[in-house]
């Protein structure tokens, strides 16, 4: 009977330490696998931008646009450092090539607005990574780093539908035709 209630009392005290050597443990195991995970994602989007510039050699226009939409990495990065700047090297060369292609066009009508307001919103961007990666030493639950992640994704829907006008405009401009007097 004692053995008994000794038992009861021991096993949640053993239960309490096994999963708290397991929190303690896993942060520093999982960190590593989520970074090989984000950087597996930005090499999709490097790759999805070299698709793009495949295209754009073969001039066809509307593949190579949807393909360039496609490779912006509007990631939340969480674990690797140094990620977030190669991230925004991508999105100024991506800006740059949709320059680019705005300016190759008959027409150059394109709106740099769209242009413009995409910059600002990935240069926003880029400056809450960096906030949020600073406070990673911070816990999970912790207030400011919540309203980080909420900003980030509340940005990257906001970058990804004035990524969408941007090439829309392209889009929209490539397919008219120039009437010549």
């Amino acid at each position: 009977m004692s053995t008994l209630l000794v038992a009861l009392v021991l096993l949640p005290v053993a239960v309490a330490l096994v999963v708290g050597l397991i929190a303690l443990l896993a942060r520093p195991l999982v960190a590593p696998a989520m970074g090989g995970f984000e950087r597996a994602r930005f090499r999709r989007c490097l790759a999805r931008a070299a698709r793009a510039e495949a295209r754009l050699k073969t001039e066809h226009l509307p593949a190579a646009l949807n393909e360039l939409e496609a490779a912006f990495c509007l990631i939340t990065v969480r674990a690797d450092p140094r990620l977030p700047e190669l991230i925004a090297r991508h999105h100024t060369a991506l800006l740059s090539r949709l320059l680019t292609v705005a300016d190759e066009l008959p027409q150059h009508g394109v709106r740099l607005l769209a242009l413009a307001k995409v910059d600002r919103l990935l240069e926003r961007r880029r400056e809450m990574q960096r906030a949020y990666l600073q406070l990673q030493t911070r816990p999970l639950r912790d207030a400011r780093r919540l309203q980080l992640e909420r900003e980030l994704h509340r940005n990257a829907r906001a970058s990804r539908a004035a990524v969408r006008e941007l090439v829309a405009d392209l889009q929209l401009l490539s397919g008219r035709k120039v009437a010549y007097q």
